[in-house]
Protein backbone atom coordinates (compact mmCIF):
# COMPACT_ATOMS: atom_id res chain seq x y z
CA UNK A 1 0.00 0.00 0.00
CA UNK A 2 1.23 3.49 -0.83
CA UNK A 3 0.55 6.18 1.48
CA UNK A 4 0.68 10.25 1.41
CA UNK A 5 1.91 11.50 4.93
CA UNK A 6 0.85 14.78 5.49
CA UNK A 7 1.36 17.01 8.49
CA UNK A 8 1.84 20.62 9.32
CA UNK A 9 3.88 19.47 12.11
CA UNK A 10 7.60 17.39 11.00
CA UNK A 11 11.20 17.71 13.01
CA UNK A 12 13.93 19.61 11.71
CA UNK A 13 17.51 20.00 12.79
CA UNK A 14 16.65 22.82 15.02
CA UNK A 15 13.53 21.70 16.12
CA UNK A 16 13.98 18.23 16.79
CA UNK A 17 10.99 17.07 18.82
CA UNK A 18 8.35 19.18 16.49
CA UNK A 19 5.91 16.87 15.39
CA UNK A 20 8.20 14.04 16.20
CA UNK A 21 4.96 11.65 16.71
CA UNK A 22 4.34 11.90 13.00
CA UNK A 23 7.88 10.98 12.00
CA UNK A 24 7.34 7.69 14.17
CA UNK A 25 4.08 7.11 12.53
CA UNK A 26 6.41 6.80 9.49
CA UNK A 27 8.79 4.88 11.07
CA UNK A 28 5.76 2.49 11.80
CA UNK A 29 4.16 2.44 8.62
CA UNK A 30 7.55 2.41 6.54
CA UNK A 31 8.71 -1.44 9.55
CA UNK A 32 5.12 -2.47 8.27
CA UNK A 33 6.10 -2.41 4.79
CA UNK A 34 4.20 0.50 3.63
CA UNK A 35 5.21 2.68 1.19
CA UNK A 36 5.35 6.28 2.70
CA UNK A 37 5.64 9.35 0.67
CA UNK A 38 4.96 12.64 2.40
CA UNK A 39 4.03 16.58 2.19
CA UNK A 40 5.04 18.23 5.55
CA UNK A 41 5.90 21.72 7.10
CA UNK A 42 9.01 22.02 9.30
CA UNK A 43 8.33 24.68 11.91
CA UNK A 44 9.03 28.02 10.69
CA UNK A 45 9.69 31.32 13.05
CA UNK A 46 8.64 34.55 11.16
CA UNK A 47 5.57 35.36 9.93
CA UNK A 48 6.33 35.38 6.32
CA UNK A 49 8.37 32.20 6.72
CA UNK A 50 4.78 30.85 7.37
CA UNK A 51 3.10 32.54 5.04
CA UNK A 52 5.31 31.30 2.21
CA UNK A 53 5.73 27.80 4.33
CA UNK A 54 2.39 26.83 3.84
CA UNK A 55 1.42 28.09 0.56
CA UNK A 56 4.36 25.44 -0.87
CA UNK A 57 3.51 23.18 1.51
CA UNK A 58 -0.27 23.49 0.17
CA UNK A 59 0.88 23.39 -3.14
CA UNK A 60 2.38 20.08 -2.41
CA UNK A 61 -0.28 18.18 -1.19
CA UNK A 62 -2.34 18.68 -4.24
CA UNK A 63 0.25 18.55 -6.69
CA UNK A 64 1.09 14.80 -4.68
CA UNK A 65 -2.59 14.33 -4.79
CA UNK A 66 -3.75 14.63 -7.51
CA UNK A 67 -0.63 13.29 -9.69
CA UNK A 68 0.66 10.60 -7.02
CA UNK A 69 -1.34 7.32 -7.12
CA UNK A 70 -1.94 6.86 -3.39
CA UNK A 71 -3.74 3.91 -1.78
CA UNK A 72 -4.75 7.24 0.92
CA UNK A 73 -3.53 10.28 2.18
CA UNK A 74 -2.53 9.93 6.19
CA UNK A 75 -3.24 13.14 7.40
CA UNK A 76 -2.18 14.65 11.08
CA UNK A 77 -3.84 17.63 12.49
CA UNK A 78 -7.41 18.05 10.61
CA UNK A 79 -7.57 22.00 11.36
CA UNK A 80 -4.94 23.20 9.60
CA UNK A 81 -4.95 20.84 6.93
CA UNK A 82 -8.58 20.58 5.94
CA UNK A 83 -8.65 23.14 3.50
CA UNK A 84 -6.03 21.75 0.76
CA UNK A 85 -7.41 17.78 1.45
CA UNK A 86 -11.07 19.18 0.69
CA UNK A 87 -10.37 21.41 -2.41
CA UNK A 88 -8.20 18.06 -2.97
CA UNK A 89 -11.40 15.81 -2.76
CA UNK A 90 -13.52 18.17 -4.84
CA UNK A 91 -10.53 17.51 -7.80
CA UNK A 92 -10.33 14.01 -6.97
CA UNK A 93 -12.85 12.33 -5.74
CA UNK A 94 -11.63 8.91 -5.43
CA UNK A 95 -9.17 9.80 -3.12
CA UNK A 96 -9.31 8.14 0.16
CA UNK A 97 -8.44 10.49 3.22
CA UNK A 98 -7.58 9.01 6.91
CA UNK A 99 -7.13 11.75 9.29
CA UNK A 100 -5.48 11.79 12.30
CA UNK A 101 -6.96 14.58 14.91
CA UNK A 102 -5.38 15.67 18.02
CA UNK A 103 -5.34 18.49 20.54
CA UNK A 104 -7.15 21.25 19.17
CA UNK A 105 -8.42 20.02 16.13
CA UNK A 106 -11.58 18.73 17.83
CA UNK A 107 -11.02 21.24 21.54
CA UNK A 108 -10.15 25.11 20.16
CA UNK A 109 -7.72 26.67 22.79
CA UNK A 110 -8.15 30.45 21.71
CA UNK A 111 -10.85 31.97 19.48
CA UNK A 112 -8.89 32.19 16.41
CA UNK A 113 -9.19 28.39 16.00
CA UNK A 114 -12.94 28.25 16.32
CA UNK A 115 -12.82 29.38 12.44
CA UNK A 116 -11.33 26.02 11.78
CA UNK A 117 -14.37 23.81 13.22
CA UNK A 118 -16.38 23.82 10.06
CA UNK A 119 -13.62 22.63 7.97
CA UNK A 120 -13.04 20.31 10.43
CA UNK A 121 -16.01 18.85 10.85
CA UNK A 122 -16.32 18.71 6.29
CA UNK A 123 -12.78 16.86 6.37
CA UNK A 124 -14.61 14.39 8.74
CA UNK A 125 -17.45 13.40 7.33
CA UNK A 126 -15.48 12.86 3.82
CA UNK A 127 -13.00 10.69 5.60
CA UNK A 128 -12.49 7.06 4.88
CA UNK A 129 -11.32 6.53 8.04
CA UNK A 130 -11.08 8.94 11.95
CA UNK A 131 -8.07 7.94 14.03
CA UNK A 132 -8.18 9.19 17.41
CA UNK A 133 -4.65 9.08 20.07
CA UNK A 134 -7.35 7.91 22.78
CA UNK A 135 -10.84 6.35 23.45
CA UNK A 136 -11.29 9.55 25.80
CA UNK A 137 -10.74 11.74 22.23
CA UNK A 138 -12.54 8.91 20.53
CA UNK A 139 -15.66 9.57 22.83
CA UNK A 140 -14.74 13.38 21.98
CA UNK A 141 -15.22 13.17 18.50
CA UNK A 142 -18.29 11.17 18.49
CA UNK A 143 -19.88 13.87 21.02
CA UNK A 144 -18.83 16.83 18.93
CA UNK A 145 -19.50 15.81 15.14
CA UNK A 146 -21.64 12.88 15.30
CA UNK A 147 -19.75 11.61 12.31
CA UNK A 148 -20.61 8.50 10.86
CA UNK A 149 -16.91 8.25 9.66
CA UNK A 150 -15.36 5.00 11.65
CA UNK A 151 -13.11 6.01 14.20
CA UNK A 152 -9.94 3.68 15.52
CA UNK A 153 -7.73 4.60 18.57
CA UNK A 154 -4.22 4.83 17.89
CA UNK A 155 -1.86 6.41 20.42
CA UNK A 156 0.31 9.19 18.51
CA UNK A 157 3.52 6.99 17.32
CA UNK A 158 3.47 5.43 20.54
CA UNK A 159 6.54 5.45 23.16
CA UNK A 160 10.25 4.75 21.35
CA UNK A 161 12.10 2.31 24.21
CA UNK A 162 15.03 3.02 22.04
CA UNK A 163 15.38 6.20 23.82
CA UNK A 164 12.86 5.83 26.76
CA UNK A 165 13.79 3.08 28.62
CA UNK A 166 14.85 2.69 32.27
CA UNK A 167 18.52 3.51 33.23
CA UNK A 168 18.70 4.78 36.41
CA UNK A 169 22.00 3.33 37.34
CA UNK A 170 23.36 5.70 34.76
CA UNK A 171 21.64 8.37 37.13
CA UNK A 172 24.58 10.16 38.09
CA UNK A 173 26.35 10.21 35.35
CA UNK A 174 23.38 11.68 33.98
CA UNK A 175 23.30 14.30 36.51
CA UNK A 176 27.10 14.98 36.08
CA UNK A 177 26.16 15.62 31.72
CA UNK A 178 23.50 17.89 32.42
CA UNK A 179 25.37 19.94 35.57
CA UNK A 180 23.24 19.00 37.96
CA UNK A 181 24.46 18.74 41.39
CA UNK A 182 23.56 15.24 42.95
CA UNK A 183 23.34 16.59 46.54
CA UNK A 184 20.09 17.75 44.92
CA UNK A 185 16.47 15.52 44.42
CA UNK A 186 14.81 16.43 41.57
CA UNK A 187 10.96 16.68 39.69
CA UNK A 188 10.14 18.05 36.61
CA UNK A 189 7.78 19.43 33.86
CA UNK A 190 8.41 19.07 30.51
CA UNK A 191 5.78 20.92 27.71
CA UNK A 192 5.03 24.31 25.96
CA UNK A 193 5.03 27.10 28.49
CA UNK A 194 1.63 27.64 26.85
CA UNK A 195 -1.57 28.73 27.55
CA UNK A 196 -3.73 25.44 29.13
CA UNK A 197 -0.33 23.40 29.53
CA UNK A 198 -0.72 23.87 33.31
CA UNK A 199 2.90 25.06 33.97
CA UNK A 200 1.65 28.36 36.22
CA UNK A 201 -0.06 25.54 38.41
CA UNK A 202 3.11 23.64 38.78
CA UNK A 203 4.68 27.28 39.83
CA UNK A 204 2.26 27.91 41.86
CA UNK A 205 2.00 24.07 43.97
CA UNK A 206 5.89 24.70 44.36
CA UNK A 207 5.41 27.77 46.11
CA UNK A 208 2.89 26.36 48.88
CA UNK A 209 5.01 23.51 49.15
CA UNK A 210 8.16 25.44 49.74
CA UNK A 211 5.61 26.94 52.35
CA UNK A 212 4.32 23.86 53.87
CA UNK A 213 7.96 22.46 53.91
CA UNK A 214 10.57 25.24 54.12
CA UNK A 215 13.35 22.46 54.47
CA UNK A 216 13.05 21.25 50.74
CA UNK A 217 14.79 24.67 49.67
CA UNK A 218 18.22 22.71 50.45
CA UNK A 219 17.20 19.73 49.19
CA UNK A 220 14.78 19.99 46.32
CA UNK A 221 15.03 21.64 43.04
CA UNK A 222 12.14 21.70 40.20
CA UNK A 223 13.09 21.43 36.54
CA UNK A 224 11.08 22.86 34.03
CA UNK A 225 11.83 22.20 30.33
CA UNK A 226 10.31 23.91 27.70
CA UNK A 227 9.61 27.00 25.90
CA UNK A 228 6.51 29.30 24.02
CA UNK A 229 4.76 32.08 23.89
CA UNK A 230 4.24 32.60 27.68
CA UNK A 231 8.20 32.15 28.70
CA UNK A 232 7.99 35.49 29.69
CA UNK A 233 4.49 35.36 31.93
CA UNK A 234 7.01 31.88 33.35
CA UNK A 235 9.78 33.89 34.68
CA UNK A 236 7.82 36.92 36.15
CA UNK A 237 4.94 34.23 38.36
CA UNK A 238 8.05 32.57 39.63
CA UNK A 239 9.79 35.65 40.40
CA UNK A 240 6.86 36.98 42.05
CA UNK A 241 5.84 33.56 43.86
CA UNK A 242 10.33 33.63 45.26
CA UNK A 243 10.63 30.42 43.90
CA UNK A 244 13.45 31.69 41.24
CA UNK A 245 16.29 29.50 43.40
CA UNK A 246 14.09 26.46 43.17
CA UNK A 247 13.48 26.33 39.41
CA UNK A 248 16.15 25.36 37.38
CA UNK A 249 14.59 26.19 33.28
CA UNK A 250 15.94 24.36 30.09
CA UNK A 251 14.81 25.33 26.47
CA UNK A 252 12.92 22.64 24.67
CA UNK A 253 14.83 19.97 24.09
CA UNK A 254 15.79 16.55 21.78
CA UNK A 255 14.48 13.56 22.87
CA UNK A 256 17.20 11.95 24.00
CA UNK A 257 18.17 15.07 26.11
CA UNK A 258 14.41 14.61 27.79
CA UNK A 259 14.69 10.51 28.52
CA UNK A 260 18.04 11.69 30.20
CA UNK A 261 15.41 14.61 32.42
CA UNK A 262 12.83 11.57 32.68
CA UNK A 263 15.86 9.67 34.30
CA UNK A 264 17.26 11.91 36.86
CA UNK A 265 13.52 13.68 38.35
CA UNK A 266 11.60 11.48 41.12
CA UNK A 267 8.06 12.68 40.12
CA UNK A 268 6.97 13.74 36.80
CA UNK A 269 4.16 16.72 36.95
CA UNK A 270 1.89 16.68 34.26
CA UNK A 271 -0.29 19.37 34.81
CA UNK A 272 -2.50 20.03 32.02
CA UNK A 273 -5.94 21.88 32.18
CA UNK A 274 -6.57 21.40 28.47
CA UNK A 275 -9.87 19.05 27.41
CA UNK A 276 -8.04 18.91 24.41
CA UNK A 277 -5.29 17.01 25.39
CA UNK A 278 -5.89 13.87 23.03
CA UNK A 279 -3.09 11.64 25.02
CA UNK A 280 -0.16 13.17 26.65
CA UNK A 281 2.66 11.06 25.17
CA UNK A 282 5.16 12.85 27.38
CA UNK A 283 3.42 11.36 30.31
CA UNK A 284 3.93 7.95 28.75
CA UNK A 285 7.51 8.43 28.64
CA UNK A 286 8.30 9.11 31.77
CA UNK A 287 6.57 6.66 33.02
CA UNK A 288 8.96 4.40 30.35
CA UNK A 289 11.85 5.78 32.64
CA UNK A 290 10.00 3.93 35.79
CA UNK A 291 9.08 7.80 36.58
CA UNK A 292 5.61 7.90 38.13
CA UNK A 293 3.60 10.80 37.06
CA UNK A 294 1.16 13.18 38.71
CA UNK A 295 -1.29 14.27 36.58
CA UNK A 296 -4.13 16.31 35.63
CA UNK A 297 -7.63 13.76 36.02
CA UNK A 298 -8.64 14.94 32.61
CA UNK A 299 -7.85 14.43 28.61
CA UNK A 300 -6.27 11.04 27.53
CA UNK A 301 -4.68 11.16 30.63
CA UNK A 302 -7.04 9.12 32.11
CA UNK A 303 -6.73 6.25 29.43
CA UNK A 304 -3.29 5.69 30.55
CA UNK A 305 -3.19 6.54 34.62
CA UNK A 306 -4.17 4.04 37.59
CA UNK A 307 -4.58 7.11 40.36
CA UNK A 308 -2.40 5.41 42.92
CA UNK A 309 -1.25 2.40 41.54
CA UNK A 310 0.74 3.67 38.30
CA UNK A 311 1.02 7.00 39.61
CA UNK A 312 -1.41 9.83 41.01
CA UNK A 313 -4.52 12.05 39.93
CA UNK A 314 -5.39 15.78 40.64
CA UNK A 315 -8.52 17.79 39.94
CA UNK A 316 -7.27 20.22 36.73
CA UNK A 317 -5.76 23.46 37.84
CA UNK A 318 -5.66 22.42 41.59
CA UNK A 319 -2.73 24.18 42.96
CA UNK A 320 -3.08 23.12 46.07
CA UNK A 321 -4.10 19.71 45.35
CA UNK A 322 -0.86 19.17 43.71
CA UNK A 323 0.71 20.43 46.23
CA UNK A 324 -0.91 17.72 48.92
CA UNK A 325 0.42 15.22 46.59
CA UNK A 326 3.52 16.36 47.01
CA UNK A 327 3.88 16.30 50.12
CA UNK A 328 2.10 12.35 49.91
CA UNK A 329 4.60 11.53 47.45
CA UNK A 330 7.58 12.62 50.19
CA UNK A 331 5.99 9.81 52.58
CA UNK A 332 6.31 7.02 50.16
CA UNK A 333 8.69 3.90 51.58
CA UNK A 334 11.48 3.02 49.20
CA UNK A 335 8.80 0.14 48.42
CA UNK A 336 6.28 2.03 47.65
CA UNK A 337 8.38 4.10 45.37
CA UNK A 338 9.07 1.05 43.51
CA UNK A 339 5.79 -0.59 43.28
CA UNK A 340 4.41 2.60 41.78
CA UNK A 341 7.24 2.85 39.23
CA UNK A 342 7.13 -1.19 38.89
CA UNK A 343 3.60 -0.52 37.20
CA UNK A 344 4.02 2.59 35.69
CA UNK A 345 7.13 1.33 33.39
CA UNK A 346 4.31 -1.79 32.62
CA UNK A 347 1.97 0.61 31.68
CA UNK A 348 4.48 1.99 29.27
CA UNK A 349 5.37 -1.48 27.83
CA UNK A 350 2.23 -1.43 26.32
CA UNK A 351 2.70 1.64 24.38
CA UNK A 352 5.92 0.85 23.00
CA UNK A 353 5.89 1.12 19.58
CA UNK A 354 7.18 -2.13 18.14
CA UNK A 355 4.11 -3.99 20.76
CA UNK A 356 1.24 -1.13 18.36
CA UNK A 357 2.61 -0.82 15.54
CA UNK A 358 0.81 -3.61 13.84
CA UNK A 359 -2.43 -1.68 15.27
CA UNK A 360 -1.54 1.09 12.89
CA UNK A 361 -1.03 -1.26 9.84
CA UNK A 362 -3.94 -3.26 10.49
CA UNK A 363 -6.33 0.13 10.46
CA UNK A 364 -5.12 1.06 7.07
CA UNK A 365 -5.60 -2.55 5.97
CA UNK A 366 -9.07 -1.77 6.69
CA UNK A 367 -9.29 0.31 3.18
CA UNK A 368 -8.55 -2.73 1.73
CA UNK A 369 -11.55 -4.92 1.10
CA UNK A 370 -9.97 -8.40 0.99
CA UNK A 371 -8.37 -7.61 4.96
CA UNK A 372 -10.27 -8.71 7.98
CA UNK A 373 -11.21 -5.53 10.06
CA UNK A 374 -9.34 -5.12 13.15
CA UNK A 375 -10.30 -2.77 15.76
CA UNK A 376 -7.78 -0.03 16.86
CA UNK A 377 -5.60 0.33 20.00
Amino acid sequence: MKILLVANMYPSSNFPSYGVFVQNTEKILQNEGFQVDKAVLQKKTSKLSKILGYAIYYSKILSKGLTGNYDAIYVHYASHNAMPLLWLKKLKPSVRIVTNVHGSDVVPEVASQEKYQPAVKKLLQQSSLIITPSHYYEKLVQQKYGVKTPIRVFPSGGVNAEVFHPKKNQRIDILSQLKLDPAFRYIGYVGRLDVGKGWDHYLRAISFYMNEKPEERDRTRFIAVGSGKEDDAFKELAKSLGIEDVIIHYPLMKQSDLANIYTVIEAFIFPTTRKGESLGLVGLEAMACKTPILASAIGGILDYVQDGQNGWLFTPGDAVQLKDLLVKFDELSNEEYEKISQAAYETALQYEQTTIQSKLSAIFNELNPQTTNERGF
